[in-house]
Parts: structure tokens; C-alpha cells; sequence
């Protein structure tokens, strides 16, 4: 009976921690704007809890051990990735139980998050800013109809032309053959009415809409990050141009 407990404990922890994370309102998640999350070595044996809020008891992550950071709380909570004394578990745990955590962590986390926000708005606009990343771009814009790139003595430097189209509407004229009725008239011989058609060759008008060509954007990249828009009518730089922070990468 006690073993069938423990199994079953087991497995709920194994499927919180395999499950798809439950996002706390207001947290930061790092996996949102970076691929690699920093791991940090625990000062001592750590109480973990489910929620933010503490109240759910995860366990105490063993020690000695490094640990994942997943997101950052408002308040500065850690939701971290370890093993506890009874298994792997994710879990918020204090700040003071990790070692090597920037005084300042919180504030860059969120200077970091408010990059995010201001790029996805950017993207959900189809606009490019100055300091997007190559692949920032892309997800705006797509993929570009040239590009070309070099390496000189200030760095890498590579250029993504996009050809700007509009739509317009034409009218298409094509031949047809038309038949129509004009009327009828008595027929005395078959004691019916005889039916008058018309007929002749005509035109079916359509509209079509033309993909044309009225300017063009160039995003200049600066080892890997915008440092120009060029358009057809003029250069977006400087005070007339969208300017987001390079990519902020928590990496302590």
C-alpha cells in the first residue's frame, strides 16, 4: 500500500514537471526570448513550491546541484528546474538559495521582457526597427528577394532587399459568343408562336488585380543586428526610425 502511494506521488510529479508549464501572471519566462537558460549552483538544501503564491509544498531540492532558470516572478521568485529528494521537479523557490545571481537580475529580466513586447508588436505590424535581429526580420517580413552579405574589419555585415507590390485592379475584355431573345411572333402554319434569338459574338468583362512593383526596403544588418532601413522615397535613420535595444541574453 505505502509503495503504491509513493508510486502514484512519483508520477504526479513526474507528469507536472514533463507537462506544459503553467504560467504564473505577471512572471517572465526566459524561454521566450532566449534558447539557452542560465543554470545556477544552490547555496544549500532549497524548499520548492508549485505556485508562486508558495503555498503548494514541491519538495527540497537537494544540494549540492545546479539548477535551470525558467522564469523570474514580479517579485523575484525563482521557478527553477532540479532534483528534489523524491525526483526531477519545477518549482518557485527564494532567490537567496542560488548562487551567483546578478543584484540587478530582476531588472534586466524585465528590460529584457519589455524587448520582447516592443519586437512582437513590431512584427504584428510587419515593421523592421533598428537593433531587430536577422531573424527577427524574417518573422516580419519574410524572406527577402536579395540579400547579400560580406566580412570587412568592422565585422560581419549582411543586407536583405524586399521588393514592396501593390495591388491593381484591371479590367480584362475576352471575345464570348452571346445569344439572346428579342421577342416572339405568331407562326400561322404551325398555329404557335415563333421565338426571335439574336445571335453574335460579344465580350465578357472581368476583373483582374496585377501585382506591380512601387518600392523597395533595404534592412542593413551589423553583425547579425539592424543598423539601417533604406526605402524607394528615403532613408529611415536616426530620430525617423524605430529603435528597439539589442537582444538582452540573461546569461550570469
Amino acid at each position: 500500500m505505502i509503495l503504491r502511494v509513493a508510486l502514484l506521488l512519483l508520477a504526479c510529479l513526474v507528469t507536472a514537471v514533463a507537462g506544459p508549464i503553467v504560467r504564473e501572471a505577471g512572471a517572465i519566462y526566459l524561454s521566450d526570448f532566449q534558447e539557452k537558460l542560465p543554470r545556477f549552483r544552490l547555496a544549500g538544501p532549497a524548499p520548492c513550491y508549485f505556485e508562486v503564491s508558495m503555498q503548494r509544498y514541491a519538495g527540497t531540492l537537494r544540494f549540492p546541484q545546479a539548477v535551470q532558470l525558467d522564469a523570474i516572478s514580479a517579485g523575484g521568485l525563482l521557478r527553477v528546474r532540479g532534483n528534489a529528494q523524491q525526483g526531477g521537479v519545477a518549482a518557485w523557490i527564494e532567490p537567496h538559495y542560488v548562487t551567483g545571481l546578478p543584484e540587478n537580475y530582476l531588472e534586466v529580466a524585465a528590460r529584457a521582457e519589455q524587448r520582447r513586447r516592443d519586437v512582437e508588436e513590431l512584427i504584428a505590424r510587419k515593421e523592421v526597427a533598428i537593433g531587430m535581429s536577422l531573424d527577427e526580420v524574417t518573422r516580419s517580413l519574410g524572406k527577402p528577394q536579395k540579400r547579400s552579405s560580406k566580412t570587412g574589419p568592422e565585422g560581419s555585415t549582411q543586407t536583405y532587399e524586399y521588393v514592396k507590390y501593390k495591388l491593381i485592379p484591371q479590367t480584362v475584355y475576352t471575345p464570348s459568343y452571346v445569344q439572346s431573345l428579342t421577342g416572339s411572333r405568331p407562326d400561322p402554319r404551325a398555329k404557335l408562336e415563333r421565338v426571335v434569338v439574336r445571335s453574335g459574338y460579344g465580350y465578357d468583362a472581368s476583373t483582374v488585380y496585377l501585382k506591380v512593383p512601387v518600392g523597395t526596403t533595404t534592412v542593413g544588418f551589423v553583425n547579425g543586428l539592424v543598423e539601417r532601413v533604406e526605402e524607394s522615397e528615403g532613408t529611415l535613420t536616426g530620430a525617423n526610425a524605430s529603435i528597439v535595444v539589442p537582444p538582452i541574453n540573461l546569461v550570469w
